[in-house]
């Protein structure tokens, strides 16, 4: 599997959080950055797979707590087609495993700041990764 090999500014991204706060303080947030663009917000249980194809994001930004594992299950059926960046409050060694094998690309804990998470998006965006 290949990313797209460029990636032009901004970099596109879709925000994936069950938490409406969280989901529109991200969007702002990017919005001011630099070379971000949020194309898109979305909760775990909408059609994440269309928004992915009908959007184009260069970075899909996903949350991983309180899904029942469903942000894992989602995180393997679009990271073949996008880099997948975990948000995550806290993250055991055993869960970024478990992530990794479901194709994310990294990680970001919300309480390392938001200057840290844009230069994510930035590395995540800017990689490529192939099976």
């Amino acid at each position: 599997m290949e990313y797209r090999s460029t990636v032009h500014e901004p970099i596109a991204v879709l925000v994936v959080d069950n938490d409406e706060r969280v989901r529109q303080g991200l969007r702002q947030r990017m919005e001011r950055a630099a070379g971000i663009h949020v194309v898109g917000v979305a909760r775990i249980d909408d059609d994440v797979p269309r928004l992915v194809r009908q959007l184009a994001p260069d970075v899909v930004l996903l949350d991983l707590r309180g899904h029942n594992g469903a942000a894992l299950s989602l995180c393997r059926e679009v990271s073949a087609s996008v880099p997948v960046l975990i948000l995550s409050s806290y993250l055991t060694q055993e869960e970024w495993e478990e992530a990794r094998a479901a194709g994310a690309s990294d990680f970001h804990l919300k309480q390392i700041g938001f200057a840290g998470l844009v230069d994510k998006i930035r590395a995540v965006a800017s990689a490529r990764r192939r099976a």
